[in-house]
């Protein structure tokens, strides 16, 4: 009896510890998820692709020294001329030979002939100094449309359209003096103008394939090159066959990681540029000026956006947000004009702070004037003209400004509508007037009538009589 009662303990028991483990295999990242900590000199930035939203960042806008994920402003300016070239054949030249000895190489050779393609996987995967020279000198000259210009001026032009493609997508504080990052005090950038760049870049389907492969080998005339991927974020077990060799051990691998750069010198510290896509949510984030814990440090960017960050629409699907009421417009047009922002317009936020967001709707007070629960129109407002800001806040911080646009032209009463309304109000004075003049002319000739009438059945009496 005590040994059946000590087995039936110990299977309760057994199942007790199969059902904390499943919990945990399966609700871990649930339960700790959680956004990471940052050290203060590390410069962060996280936004989903889809809003623009900002979910997580620390010194986002200081100047900090990118290091080798300058190759994705590299890539995406060499996008720009090859998307549709990539199997073009390119021939490397002296440029390999103007880099470093402590640079990071994808180990190509004067004479070897790659595509447009390869030449990405060599400056992506193994982040290649001697590939984003090549690229940039090849580059410059289809842009002089020169192919005999020198690789220093080829690559000094290379140069200047990144500092274009710069101001090109607004970047704030950016400049750069290379195409592969290999440190300069005057080379710089910021985590929030990477994230831009970085968007931009993952764009382009060829790239997106590129930075998520863990190896790619190809066969040039120096011999057989395989390229190993730096980002440990893609890197898993499974792949590490494919990684022999390497510093990799598969246990940084995330899988919803998509990419996207490494960077590393003394002064620059370890940096980051990788993305992640789950379901309907696409991020990429920037981690500047960081250790060895910046595999964790994306990890749980990654996993708290995916885990703890829901979808809220502002406005509906169509891009509806309000209709409100007018008043003070002219007599043929609608009395009610719906505000819009064109399309859909959301965001992802961390579901235990949904009840922290609240909406403010800001009309241009050149056009309205609001008085209780309607607005008189001050100006005549066009179809798709911008007339307000729907803000979005968070503890009364503005986090987004929506902006909002007219469905309809709606135009002010003026002048001319108060005359037709003056009008209006005489003719219809002028016709109650005929009404009741005309009634009374008609009531007269009854009375006149009925005088007539009675008047000759009296005579008629005294006639008998």
């Amino acid at each position: 009896m005590n040994l059946h009662l000590f087995k039936n303990n110990r299977n309760k028991i057994l199942v007790s510890i199969c059902c904390v483990f499943l919990s945990v295999l399966f609700l871990g990242n649930s339960v700790f998820a959680a956004m990471p900590a940052f050290s203060s000199d590390e410069a962060v930035c996280a936004a989903d692709v889809n809003t623009g939203d900002v979910i997580v960042e620390q010194n986002a806008h200081q100047k900090m020294y990118p290091a080798s994920t300058t190759k994705t402003m590299t890539a995406l300016v060499a996008m720009h001329y090859v998307q549709n070239k990539l199997n073009q054949k390119v021939t490397v030249g002296d440029e390999v030979n103007e880099i470093s000895g402590d640079s990071s190489k994808a180990d190509i050779r004067k004479g070897d002939v790659l595509t447009w393609r390869q030449l990405l996987y060599a400056l992506m995967l193994p982040s290649g100094n001697d590939a984003a020279m090549t690229i940039a000198a090849n580059v410059g000259r289809l842009d002089a449309k020169n192919s005999k210009l020198s690789a220093d001026a080829a690559i000094k032009r290379f140069v200047s359209l990144m500092n274009k493609e710069a101001k090109t997508l607004k970047l704030e504080n950016s400049h750069f003096v290379n195409p592969h990052g290999y440190h300069d005090d005057n080379h710089y950038t910021t985590a929030a103008d990477l994230v831009k760049i970085g968007t931009q870049l993952m764009k382009y389907k060829a790239i997106d394939e590129i930075v998520k492969q863990p190896a790619y080998t190809c066969h040039l005339k120096s011999g057989d090159k395989k390229w190993i991927n730096t980002n440990a974020l893609i890197i898993s077990t499974k792949d590490l066959p494919l990684v022999t060799g390497s510093s990799h051990d598969g246990k940084k691998f995330n899988p919803y990681a998509t990419g996207v750069k490494t960077g590393h010198t003394d002064k620059a510290g370890h940096c980051l540029v990788f993305s992640s896509k789950y379901k309907n949510k696409s991020l990429v984030a920037v981690i500047l000026h960081s250790d060895n814990n910046i595999w964790s440090q994306a990890n749980g960017i990654i996993n708290t956006f995916d885990i703890e960050y829901s979808k809220v629409n502002w406005t509906n699907k169509d891009g509806i947000y309000k209709t409100i009421q007018l008043k003070n417009v002219r007599f043929a047009n609608s009395k009610h004009l719906t505000l819009s922002s064109k399309k859909q317009a959301s965001s992802y936020i961390d579901k235990n702070q949904k009840d922290q967001y609240t909406t403010t709707l800001k009309l241009n007070q050149s056009l309205f004037k609001k008085h209780g629960n309607t607005y008189k129109l001050l100006q005549t407002v066009k179809v798709n003209q911008k007339v307000g800001t729907l803000l979005v806040q968070n503890n009364n911080k503005t986090v987004k400004r929506i902006s909002l646009y007219t469905t309809k032209t709606i135009h002010r009463r003026g002048f001319i509508d108060y005359l037709l309304m003056i009008l209006i109000v005489l003719i219809v004075g002028f016709f109650v007037f005929r009404y009741f003049q005309v009634k009374q002319i008609k009531k007269r000739r009854r009375a006149r009538a009925k005088k007539r009438a009675d008047s000759i059945k009296n005579n008629k009496r005294q006639v008998k009589r």
